[in-house]
């Protein structure tokens, strides 16, 4: 059964569902996503969740949906067999729901990216003056035996200075993290996102356009150009982790060689906003967040990329760059870009870390 049955199923089944007339909902659910919203959020789960978890995750994501109108919903899901009933302990999301949403409608996931990243940029209160609050971060589980290896090569990807930031968090066994629980023999290991530089331009008032992820080719030590993009606002998944999937990175071997390729995003400002902007990312860098490759001239393309009339290109490093590095070392890995917002004091420098 295709997302679209399901939407189907939703209107005949439950013409009143959440004070909606049958005719409204099919557009509805498909506008607003909360379907595949409830889905995903069963899904990040490691147990079983009940209506009012899933109604308070629904509120953070931008979905004021009540607890009565998610056990509409979740009692469809279990007709369809997406869902499963464990009574009072709640409901678990069943094989053939993870199916449904791997599968649901692309149309409808076209532009989630971008939408998460300037939510997770409107919530990011990182002050960087005090330097307090929390940034957007990278998440990446990989096994507990394996992360003193792991951080050893972290750390050469950061020193050569194709990160974000050389601060990183490592959950243990047991804590929770961007709704995940850390499974027994395993750790997490969070990186700062590059997208936190665009949410701190946005505190001091300078509006950022997140354009593009990609591939930078560096040669001999210096980014030459961008031999590949994704658009953020038509993408249904984040564009650095589909290169990175692909196997199309060679960060070992630029940090080694100074030649290679790694990966990048690019961010448009306006022209008037370069000069508050170079003085910005100059104190973040000093606060340890930094990656920027290039910040260019006003409409005039930015490592081959065009940008906008009246507009500034801005290049950063992206802040999975370290993580991915660990992947090319063979050391497996399960990487989620964008993925949580984190308390800066949380994290500790790698570069003080005993490896």
């Amino acid at each position: 059964m295709g997302f679209q049955s399901v939407l189907n199923f939703a209107v005949k089944e439950f013409p009143g569902l959440n004070g909606v007339g049958s005719g409204n909902l099919r557009s509805k659910a498909i506008q607003d996503r909360k379907l595949i919203e409830i889905l995903q959020i069963l899904s990040e789960q490691n147990k079983p969740v009940g209506a009012r978890l899933i109604a308070r995750k629904l509120s953070e994501r931008g979905y004021r949906i009540g607890e009565r109108a998610v056990r509409y919903y979740l009692k469809m899901f279990d007709e369809l067999g997406l869902t499963r009933n464990l009574s009072y302990d709640g409901r678990l999301i069943t094989q053939k729901g993870l199916e449904e949403l791997k599968n649901a409608l692309a149309s409808d996931r076209v532009g989630f990216v971008i939408t998460r990243i300037e939510s997770l940029i409107f919530k990011m209160d990182f002050d960087l003056k005090r330097r307090t609050g929390k940034v957007i971060a990278n998440i990446a589980l990989l096994g507990e035996r394996r992360l003193r290896e792991a951080l050893e090569v972290m750390a050469e990807a950061i020193s050569a200075g194709y990160a974000t930031s050389p601060l990183i968090r490592i959950f243990e066994e047991g804590e929770e993290v961007a709704g995940r629980k850390v499974p027994e023999g395993k750790v997490m290991v969070a990186t700062v996102c590059s997208i936190t530089l665009d949410g701190i331009l946005h505190r001091v008032g300078i509006p950022v356009t997140p354009l593009y992820g990609g591939i930078v080719q560096v040669l001999d030590g210096k980014p030459l150009r961008f031999t590949e993009l994704i658009s953020y606002s038509g993408s249904t998944l984040d564009p650095l982790e589909v290169f990175s999937a692909k196997g199309l990175t060679s960060i070992l071997k630029t940090v080694k060689t100074g030649n290679g390729y790694v990966l990048a995003n690019m961010r448009e400002i306006p022209m008037d906003a370069a000069e508050k902007a170079e003085r910005v990312l100059e104190r973040a860098r000093e606060a340890l967040i930094g990656g920027v490759i290039t910040i260019g001239k006003p409409n005039s393309p930015v490592l081959g990329v065009p940008v906008k009339i009246n507009r500034v290109g801005i290049a950063l490093y992206g802040g999975i760059n370290p993580l991915v590095a660990v992947m090319e070392k063979g050391i497996p890995l399960q990487v989620k870009a964008i993925a949580s917002l984190i308390d800066i004091r949380e994290f500790v420098d790698i570069r003080k870390l005993k490896i």
